[in-house]
């Protein structure tokens, strides 16, 4: 046992083990950027989103800090989240590919341009927020993006999680 002030040495997979016992919803995250022929949309998955405040109304998220579309959202300072339902399996694998390997986001699935951001979000999920760069900070290999909630919208649908590696659903308990 580490003494009392220290941190003993964590073997990498089995932290990543550990943390998969936690269940995480699963959203997909969209901006819109300026491309060299006009506005663009990239959009990738994200499980580690979380409510922060709700006066003032804010949310964050967890990215790699070598992430092009954190650079993205730096940059526009504007994002769009979609709660992502059991349906909506098949759209993680497309938006967790490395950015180089993503089809254009327009084609992954049928979008919303959302009315406060013009980012896109996708109607038929359990919910989506449209929001504004409030704070971004550096946490390890990865930043902490919170953003100011401008619009929300609720759907009565079964969310998506994520646990023990892989995706279920949710279960009302009796």
């Amino acid at each position: 046992m580490a003494p009392h002030g220290t941190v003993a040495a964590l073997d990498k997979e089995q932290l990543r083990h550990i943390l998969g016992q936690f269940v995480t919803g699963v959203c997909a995250v969209s901006t819109r950027f300026e491309g060299p022929d006009g506005p663009r949309h990239d959009a990738i998955a994200v499980n580690s989103f979380t409510s922060v405040s709700l006066a003032p109304p804010l949310v964050s998220m967890c990215l790699r800090a070598d992430s092009t579309f954190l650079q993205r959202v730096r940059t526009t300072g504007q994002w769009a989240v979609s709660i992502l339902g059991n349906h909506a399996r098949s759209l993680v694998g497309v938006l967790t590919a490395p950015a180089s390997e993503r089809p254009p986001v327009e084609q992954a699935a049928e979008w919303s341009v959302g009315p406060h951001t013009g980012c896109l979000f996708l109607p038929e999920g359990p919910g989506t927020l449209e929001c504004d760069l409030h704070l971004v900070q550096t946490l390890g290999d990865h930043v902490l993006v919170v953003g100011r909630v401008l619009g929300a919208d609720a759907r009565d649908t079964d969310p998506l999680v994520f646990h023990r590696g892989g995706f279920t659903g949710v279960a009302p308990l009796r």
